[in-house]
């Protein structure tokens, strides 16, 4: 009786794990996948590389701005790569480099990020194809560049960071909500056209992050409407969660906080409760006193006006080659 019953108990476990491969996909290795960071000098991106590289991982950074050994947000055994990932021809030149002298790329983080805090009629053209550029269309150039290799090798993993403003955005982040919208649909096309999340043939998987507000500096000076309802997220806790996420191999969506779950049902309420669900949340006056690291151009831009400023404060008599601009920072998220 035994025998039949440990036969039966042995098939029963098989084809669930046979199902769960189909529906799990190839698991995370950390000692066999190269993970590659947008935006990983900073913020959410610094806490991931560390996340991951203390796992063992071989861990890359695209970064306009990466640390500098020795400062807190380097992490000691990561692979940094100056890109501006705003420059489609600069992350395919750089992802050629990694391609060649690191491995080919098997997760692929996008997280890089920038914001503004302006209104709408403040904000200028360059200040709006530069949000839209690092916020969005640098997606599309990195998953261009190196999902074409993990569909060789049938192993991937596309991790996008969005943003609870990509369901409801408050004013003042016009620029900022319409990429992480643009963000989430991106995802959601890239799954499946990669096929059935359920019964994927290619090997690469999808996975969404939609965290809400962090405690970095992409939104310094913001106020959260309800500490309560709305917290903080700290950024570590944030790339734990997703470290656990990955190892299990999930796909799909994930919306932290709690509240993040409920927002994208406010836009299905009739529009006088989601008018009012707005204003008593305070979150459309949120914006008024950020003083984050706010935005104007890209740094590379603002690297060539200081070239420029040197080059021509060096040819005017009694006028010193240093630059006078001012320093503009591209962070991330």
């Amino acid at each position: 009786m035994t025998g039949p019953i440990t036969g039966l108990l042995y098939r029963l476990n098989k084809g669930y794990l046979n199902f769960s491969d189909l529906v799990v996909g190839v698991l995370f290795d950390p000692l066999r996948d190269i993970v590659l960071i947008t935006g990983g000098g900073s913020g959410l991106g610094k806490e991931l590389a560390s996340k991951f590289r203390s796992k063992k991982a071989t861990v890359v950074v695209f970064d306009i701005k990466p640390p500098e050994e020795g400062t807190p947000d380097f992490v000691q055994g990561v692979t940094y790569v100056n890109c501006d990932v705003s420059d489609r021809e600069a992350v395919l030149e750089k992802a050629e480099w990694v391609k060649q002298n690191v491995g080919v790329v098997t997760m692929l983080i996008n997280n890089a990020g920038i914001t503004m805090g302006k209104s709408l009629l403040e904000l200028s053209f360059d200040e709006i194809e530069t949000s839209l550029q690092v916020n969005l269309l640098s997606s599309f150039y990195t998953i261009k560049a190196f999902l074409p290799e993990m569909l060789n090798v049938k192993r991937g993993y596309i991790i996008t960071v969005a943003s609870t403003l990509g369901y409801l955005s408050p004013a003042r982040l016009s620029a900022y909500g319409a990429a992480k919208s643009g963000l989430i649909a991106l995802h959601e096309s890239l799954t499946y056209e990669l096929g059935p999340p359920a019964f994927n043939t290619t090997g690469v998987k999808t996975l969404l992050l939609c965290p809400g507000q962090l405690r970095t500096g992409l939104f310094q000076g913001v106020r959260t409407p309800s500490t309560l309802l709305a917290p903080e997220l700290d950024p570590k806790d944030v790339a734990n969660t997703l470290y656990k996420s990955v190892r299990l191999g999930k796909r799909g969506e994930m919306k932290m906080p709690l509240y993040g779950n409920l927002i994208p049902l406010v836009r299905s309420v009739p529009w006088p409760l989601a008018e009012l669900a707005r204003y008593l949340s305070g979150m459309d006056q949120s914006m008024k006193k950020f003083v984050g690291n706010a935005v104007t151009i890209s740094e590379k831009s603002a690297a060539s006006l200081n070239e420029a400023a040197s080059i021509i404060s060096s040819m005017l008599p009694g006028r010193s080659t240093s630059s006078s601009s001012p320093a503009i920072e591209e962070i991330s998220s």
